[in-house]
C-alpha cells in the first residue's frame, strides 16, 4: 500500500513539474543584424514571437511603406522590390485599405474607415508621429510625413492602454498578431510579430500584446492586420511561421531599409523672403530660413546649402553662422533679377555627399520693378551771339558782344574809298 502511495505521489510531482515552465524552456535570443536594428526571438510555452527594435535616430536606417501601385503583394515580394532588410504586413484590408495608408507621399486611392483610425507616420528624416485620423482617413498627410499605416484599435495611446476594446472582438482571444509602436521620444520603432493557430502556440490576446509592447518601451501602439496575414521577413528570409503555412498577398507593408555610411543632415525650410524693393538688373539679398532637424550641427564649411533658381540660373548659399540641432539658420543669396514683373523663385535644401535630402523644394514670388528711366541731361544754355567786326586794312577781326564795332568798321572802309577817289582826281603837277 505504501509503495503504491509513494509511486502515485511521485507521479503527481512529475506531472506538476512538466506543467510548470522551466527556465530551460524560456528562450530569448537577441541579435543585431544591422546598425540601428535589434531583433529578439522569444520562445516560451504557448508563445513564439519576434520583436524588432529600430533606432530612428540612426542615419543608416529609413522606413518605407508600400506605394499604391505595389499593393496586394506578399511581404517577401515587397521586401525584394523595396530593398527592405525588415518587413511586416500592415493595414487591414477588404474593399481597399482600412484607414489611411500612404507610401512615398502617395495616399491610397481606395480607403474605407471601419474604425481604423490609429495611424503611425514617418518622414524622410525618420521623424515619426502617432495620430488619430478619424477626421481625415483619406488624407492629406501631415507635413513632412510620406509613409503612413493605420490599424485598430489603439493598443497604447500616450503611454496608456485602454483595455476596454469594443472592436475587434478577436483581441479577447489568442491569435497571430502584428503590431507597430513608437517610444515616448519617437526615436525607436517597435515591430512585433507573434505566431499562433498551431498546436501549443495559440497566439496572443490583446492584453498579452500590450504587455509585451510595454516591456520594450512602447508609448503609442497600433494593432495591425493579424491572423493569417501576420508575416515577418528579414534579410530575404521568412522568419515567422504564418498560420496559413504560406504568405498572403496583403495590401500594405512596413519596411526598414539601410543607407550604409549615411551622414545625418536633415532640415525644414521655415521662412523665406526678399527686400520690399527689388529692381531688375540690380543685386538683392534674398533669404531662406531653415530649421536643423538632424543630428549634426550646420556650419559655413559643412552642412546643407540652399539652392535658389529663378527658372534659368542657380545660386547657392551656406548658413551665415553655426546652426545647432533644433535651431533655425539663415541662408542669404545675392540674386540679380534679369527682368521686372512677378518672378517665381524655387528654393530647396541640398545636403553634402553622403547626406540625406529631406526637404521638398518651395516656391515663392518676388515682385521686381523696372529700373528707373535714365534722366536726360540738362540742356546747355544757348551760345552768346557771335558778331563779326571789320577793321581797317585788308583783314577783319571777330569781336563778340560789340555790335558798334561793325558800324565803325563799315564807316572806316567807306572813308578810305572816298579818300582814294579824291587822290585820283587831283591834277598832276
Amino acid at each position: 500500500m505504501y509503495d503504491k502511495r509513494w509511486r502515485a505521489g511521485a507521479w503527481a510531482v512529475m506531472m506538476a513539474m512538466t506543467a510548470v515552465p522551466s527556465a530551460a524552456s524560456a528562450v530569448d535570443r537577441w541579435t543585431s543584424p544591422h546598425p540601428g536594428i535589434r531583433h529578439l526571438h522569444r520562445v516560451r510555452p504557448g508563445v513564439d514571437l519576434h520583436v524588432v527594435l529600430v533606432d530612428l535616430a540612426s542615419p543608416e536606417v529609413s522606413v518605407v511603406a508600400t506605394r499604391p501601385e505595389d499593393r496586394f503583394t506578399t511581404t517577401s515580394e515587397f521586401a525584394r522590390r523595396y530593398d527592405a532588410v525588415v518587413a511586416v504586413n500592415a493595414n487591414f484590408w477588404g474593399r481597399g485599405s482600412c484607414g489611411l495608408a500612404a507610401g512615398g507621399g502617395e495616399v491610397y486611392p481606395r480607403i474605407y474607415e471601419d474604425g481604423c483610425i490609429a495611424t503611425l507616420g514617418v518622414g524622410p528624416g525618420n521623424n515619426a508621429v502617432a495620430l488619430d485620423t478619424s477626421a481625415s482617413p483619406h488624407g492629406p498627410l501631415p507635413a513632412m510625413i510620406t509613409e503612413a499605416w493605420s490599424g485598430k484599435p489603439w493598443l497604447m495611446r500616450d503611454g496608456q492602454a485602454p483595455r476596454n476594446w469594443v472592436r475587434p472582438q478577436h483581441l479577447y482571444r489568442p491569435n497571430p498578431r502584428t503590431a507597430a509602436a513608437l517610444s515616448a521620444d519617437h526615436r525607436t520603432m517597435i515591430l512585433l510579430s507573434a505566431d499562433g493557430r498551431r498546436p501549443g502556440v495559440p497566439g496572443l490576446t490583446g492584453f498579452q500584446l500590450v504587455d509585451v509592447l510595454r516591456e520594450f518601451g512602447a508609448h503609442d501602439a497600433i494593432n495591425l492586420d493579424g491572423g493569417g496575414s501576420t508575416t515577418l521577413v528579414m534579410d530575404s528570409h521568412l522568419i515567422n511561421r504564418p498560420s496559413d503555412r504560406h504568405e498572403r498577398a496583403v495590401i500594405t507593408h512596413l519596411g526598414i531599409r539601410l543607407r550604409p555610411g549615411a551622414v545625418w543632415y536633415a532640415g525644414q525650410i521655415t521662412g523665406r523672403g526678399a527686400p520690399e524693393s527689388v529692381t531688375a538688373g540690380q543685386s538683392s539679398k534674398v533669404w531662406v530660413e531653415a530649421r536643423n532637424t538632424g543630428r549634426r550641427a550646420w556650419s559655413a564649411e559643412q552642412g546643407p546649402t540652399v539652392e535658389l533658381t529663378d527658372g534659368g540660373r542657380t545660386w547657392t548659399a551656406r548658413p551665415t553662422g553655426e546652426v545647432p540641432p533644433g535651431e533655425v539658420g539663415r541662408f542669404e543669396v545675392s540674386w540679380e533679377p534679369r527682368s521686372f514683373g512677378n518672378t517665381s523663385l524655387r528654393a530647396r535644401l541640398v545636403t553634402p555627399e553622403g547626406g540625406l535630402l529631406v526637404e521638398e523644394p518651395i516656391r515663392f514670388d518676388v515682385a521686381v520693378r523696372a529700373p528707373a528711366a535714365p534722366t536726360a541731361p540738362a540742356a546747355a544754355p544757348p551760345p552768346a551771339p557771335q558778331v563779326m567786326t571789320a577793321s581797317m586794312g585788308f583783314g577783319c577781326n571777330a569781336q563778340p558782344g560789340h555790335p558798334s564795332g561793325l558800324a565803325w568798321g563799315v564807316l572806316g572802309m567807306f572813308g578810305s574809298l572816298v579818300a582814294a577817289l579824291r587822290r585820283r582826281r587831283r591834277p598832276t603837277a
